[in-house]
């Protein structure tokens, strides 16, 4: 069967990196032979756009150039399942890394396999998300960014190290069809993807794939407790002791008792006073490398 593709181009994602004609030349050399046809966002109605070119075209494979924004735009305005090639040009790319799409190099030359993996996603009071949510302490760091236009990994590195000792830990009670609990926690994490948009992994074992979401508590009180979230972070391991909690769900919800910022997938959504949680097993196909 022949192929057609539609690249959905964000062009201010990455827009010094690669322009729009050498990233279609390069996807001509990797998906030979394909009717590739084009799409930039504006910034304005993009899902309905999006959804009209869809329908215009009728691809059998979508390609998404930008970044976790673009790539969960994309996702929202699917009515059919249709696989999902993420071509990464934001400055984190989170949920491109959990399919081990790094570079865009990466995302290039999975094209030539189009090796496709099904993904769950979460749906939070009706939001999607598909790579990670969370109260606290990166939520505050994202409030910081946008309120000082600092960009890129090195800003959020340098904030974390800063942050992660000043934040006061918060409250929630956590609410399942079993049971209920109150935690007390600087960051508390709703995770579909393993890593952050830095490569740092957040949550240890965690699966797109599982049909369910972890639920993780991170603290850093002690210079002993810096270490073994430091070595979670790199290596991958679920840490020895207190510094991170992990609870594996498929729904819940969650009371933010000390109305605290909460974001999803990297964009603001205020302080609400709960959400409540669900998983969407195998809802996407994307292609990983």
């Amino acid at each position: 069967m022949d192929q057609k593709a539609l690249l959905i181009f964000n062009p201010k994602s990455g827009s010094d990196s690669i322009s729009l004609e050498e990233l279609s030349e390069r996807i001509a050399m990797h998906l030979k032979q394909a009717e590739l046809s084009i799409f930039q966002t504006t910034g304005e109605n993009d899902a309905d756009k999006i959804r009209k070119e869809i329908n215009k075209h009728n691809p059998n494979l979508l390609l998404v150039a930008g970044g976790d924004g673009t790539v969960k735009l994309v996702a929202e305005s699917l009515q059919a399942q249709l696989p999902i090639a993420i071509l990464p040009l934001g400055s984190a790319n989170g949920l491109a890394k959990c399919l081990g799409i790094d570079l865009l190099e990466d995302g290039l030359e999975a094209l030539r396999h189009l090796k496709v993996k099904n993904v769950d996603g979460i749906d939070i009071n009706g939001e999607l998300c598909l790579h990670l949510a969370d109260f606290g302490f990166n939520a505050n760091l994202i409030e910081k960014f946008e309120e000082q236009g600092t960009r890129g990994m090195m800003g959020y590195i340098k904030s974390s190290f800063s942050q992660i000792f000043e934040t006061e830990p918060y409250r929630y009670l956590i609410k399942t069809k079993d049971e209920n609990w109150e935690v007390s926690t600087r960051m508390l994490l709703i995770a579909n993807g393993d890593r952050f948009g830095t490569g740092a992994i957040v949550n240890p074992g965690g699966s797109l794939d599982d049909g369910k979401f972890e639920l993780i508590t991170l603290d850093v009180e002690r210079l002993e407790h810096l270490f073994e979230v430091g070595k979670s972070l790199v290596s991958g391991e679920t840490p020895i002791g207190e510094s991170m909690k992990i609870w594996k769900l498929d729904s819940c919800k969650i009371e933010n008792l000390d109305q605290v910022n909460f974001q999803i997938d990297g964009e603001l959504k205020g302080q609400p006073e709960e959400v409540s949680v669900h998983i969407q097993a195998a809802r996407f196909q994307f292609v990983v490398k």
